[in-house]
């Protein structure tokens, strides 16, 4: 009988259909495959090709010694380029020096495009890698095509990677007129890469000035910046499969912004403090620069591959609500104006009409849509199938884009809080709770979120509408 070894196969799925794999791998390196807590456990979830990228054992030497023994390799994922691209960023997981492998990734790679890694990403998560790990080796690998452009001569040229990096021609993306979405977020990103300059400059001059400090707080602006790519460009990717840039770039995005608003709130308290957080200044605007090349070279090139012309102007239609960063303008879209007008007129002729009955009385539309922006209080409701259908955002605590009406709540929200919002909804579904109240400092503001169950008539779930409320005016009022 024909020994076959599928290298896309789990460790604990090769060893059940031969136990003769765990004897071999045990031979060449694997001693922790002999323990069954461990088969048991990560051999559920680990491959050969990534277990010896871990342990730093020439994947060669795998295959050769269980085709010594008689077996036939399937190794087309490890052959393939998408296996070679993940062998490198697992190489790179494990610990290996980041020189060592970018000098391989150059002699070996002379195209590669933005899907293959957002491909590997994706794989790699479906493979069981915790998310945090993803996030931790992007910044590596990122950090790995910056340097390939450094790189002696034979490796990939700026031009080459600027072109090949996405399968998006850049003169495409170059071409867009300056009012559309990627447009402004370019420019954003523009005008934070000029600031980080100035920052970096300040501090290799050693000077501790107010004007410093000033262009310190206002690197706040990436917060905003980052919104608008989280809730505008990643949850349509998401719609079309594209997982990566939100499983990956919003928990990095999110780490960021945490350290940023720590670094503020401690200089705004003392500036004097200024030099204790050099270090960290210069490792984050390193970190906010990685960031810059993947939304440029990865994230931008595949939104413009995949959205429809709708959904631009859908983003367009919500960037104002989301603000302005780093002084860049929103400019008028006169292409997108016609679906603006129709949007308003669409919106207006909903409010006309009769009244709407309810047990305590009736409103108009245009009555009972007025009452909900004069609330002090943000509404979202999501349907017994977990989708957004209603929200009023008066108060901007959360962003909330039009293109979240109609989406799965759970693609509206950064990796980790995915779990949350789904524990929460099916205890909701199975009445174990009906109500979760937090209240928590939101940038530096005192917020009450209040998720509520609602069941109808009979007892049947149909939903759950969350509301937001800002506490600052009140808390002050009391504290007179």
């Amino acid at each position: 009988m024909e020994k076959i070894l599928d290298l896309k196969k789990t460790v604990a799925e090769l060893v059940e259909e031969n136990p003769e794999v765990k004897e071999i791998m045990a031979g060449i390196g694997f001693k922790e495959i002999t323990n069954p807590v461990a088969l048991n456990v990560m051999g559920r979830i680990m491959t050969i090709p990534r277990g010896a990228a871990v342990k730093g054992i020439d994947l060669a030497k795998v295959i050769a010694a269980f085709e010594e023994r008689g077996y036939t390799v399937l190794s087309e994922d490890g052959a393939s380029r998408q296996g070679r691209l993940r062998g490198f960023i697992e190489r790179l997981s494990s610990g290996e020096d980041l020189e060592s492998v970018r000098k391989d990734f150059v002699q070996e790679f002379r195209h590669v495009e933005a899907q293959e890694i957002m491909d590997a990403e994706q794989t790699l998560i479906k493979e069981g890698l915790p998310i945090k790990e993803v996030q931790r080796l992007c910044d590596v690998h990122s950090a790995l095509f910056h340097g390939a452009m450094d790189a002696p001569a034979g490796a990939l040229s700026h031009d080459e990677i600027h072109a090949q990096a996405a399968s998006v021609n850049p003169d495409d993306i170059d071409a867009l007129p300056e009012a559309h979405p990627l447009s402004i977020l370019r420019a954003e990103n523009a005008a934070l890469d000029a600031l980080l300059d100035t920052i970096e400059g300040e501090l290799d001059g050693a000077k501790r000035t107010d004007v410093m400090l000033q262009h310190i707080l206002a690197l706040g602006d990436v917060r905003s910046h980052y919104i608008k790519k989280e809730e505008l460009l990643m949850p349509i990717l998401y719609d079309y499969g594209v997982t990566g840039p939100s499983q990956v770039m919003w928990g990095i995005d999110d780490e960021m912004k945490r350290e940023l608003a720590m670094i503020i709130k401690a200089l705004k308290a003392d500036a004097e403090t200024l030099p204790l957080y050099e270090a960290r200044i210069r490792a984050l605007m390193q970190r906010i620069r990685e960031m810059i090349f993947k939304e440029e070279k990865i994230l931008f090139p595949l939104s413009l591959r995949y959205f429809t012309q709708m959904e631009w102007y859908r983003c367009y239609h919500d960037l104002p609500d989301m603000g302005i960063s780093f002084g860049v303008p929103i400019p008028a879209w006169a292409e997108a104006q016609p679906w603006l007008d129709q949007e308003a007129a669409r919106l207006a002729q909903s409010q006309v009409g009769g009244k709407l009955q309810f047990p305590t009385g009736e409103l108009s539309m245009e009555q009972l849509t007025t009452i909900l922006q004069l609330l002090p209080v943000d509404i979202t409701f999501i349907d017994k199938d977990d989708v957004v259908r209603f929200f009023t955002n008066e108060g901007q605590v959360f962003t909330r884009p039009l293109s979240a009406l109609g989406r799965d709540v759970m693609n509206c929200h950064p990796p980790e809080i995915i779990p949350v919002v789904r524990n929460l909804i099916a205890d909701f579904k199975a009445k174990k709770r009906t109500q979760m109240i937090v209240h928590r400092y939101i940038r530096e503001r005192p917020i009450r979120v209040h998720y509520q169950a609602m069941y109808d008539a009979v007892g049947e779930y149909i939903g759950t509408v969350e509301f937001v409320t800002d506490h600052a005016e009140p808390l002050e009022k009391f504290r007179r």
